[in-house]
């Protein structure tokens, strides 16, 4: 009775570190270098494979005022030649990502797939943020299907540069006639500087001049 009993559970457990092993071998995680506030991130997606994987699929969840900016393939496991149907969408803090080879299959069996670019807004409080990969999903070339646990990532945000000021062109925390000289001398050259282009219309001319002035006058600087 006793060895019957050790034979089960013998199998139990063997069956479950099976089970794990076979679950840990199709997972999507994320890992990124530390972000500043005001600036730019990129969030690297990186896949683990048993078998030849012929389409991905997942969410990404990031904190609040962290918006997408764009995603790209990434990672050299795409074979030469090969332009996979990547589509990249986000509804609000969660960005879904699904990349399809169309025949063909992913190389190696862990390694990077993915780079997504990220906008932190100077609102965010620096500190440790939770980024989470939700949905793995995996196809191999047969169709048998694989799905991941869900992963989070522990990622910190800094303090980056504060936002400029609107209408500061020299860059001396300040809007005054020199700012003001400035934007003339730009239209005067008929050149384009987007910190001088205040209303966002694509160019500099005497509205945004007038912009610059009507800064100096109410004494604000936004």
């Amino acid at each position: 009775m006793k060895k019957r009993i050790l034979l089960s559970l013998m199998s139990f457990f063997m069956m479950t570190a099976m089970w794990a092993s076979l679950v840990d071998a199709y997972k999507i995680e994320v890992n990124a270098a530390n972000g500043k506030t005001n600036g730019t991130a990129e969030l690297k997606l990186t896949m683990k494979n048993r078998n030849a994987i012929s389409f991905w699929g997942c969410s990404l969840v990031l904190p609040e005022g962290v918006t997408f900016v764009s995603a790209t393939t990434s990672g050299g496991r795409y074979p030469d030649g090969v332009e996979p149907t990547f589509n990249a969408g986000a509804n609000g803090n969660t960005v879904a990502l699904s990349c399809l080879l169309d025949g063909a299959t992913l190389t190696g069996t862990d390694g990077e797939i993915a780079t997504v670019t990220v906008q932190i807004d100077s609102s965010v409080v620096p500190g440790e943020y939770t980024v989470t990969v939700t949905g793995a999903t995996m196809e191999e070339a047969n169709e048998t299907d694989h799905t991941g646990k869900d992963f989070e990532f522990k990622w910190t945000i800094e303090q980056g540069e504060a936002p400029g000021v609107l209408g500061d062109l020299n860059d001396d925390g300040k809007v005054d006639i020199a700012d003001a000289v400035s934007v003339l001398n730009i239209m005067a050259a008929s050149e384009y500087n987007a910190a001088a282009d205040l209303n966002n219309d694509e160019k500099v001319d005497i509205a945004d001049f007038v912009s610059v002035l009507n800064i100096m006058a109410s004494g604000t600087a936004e």
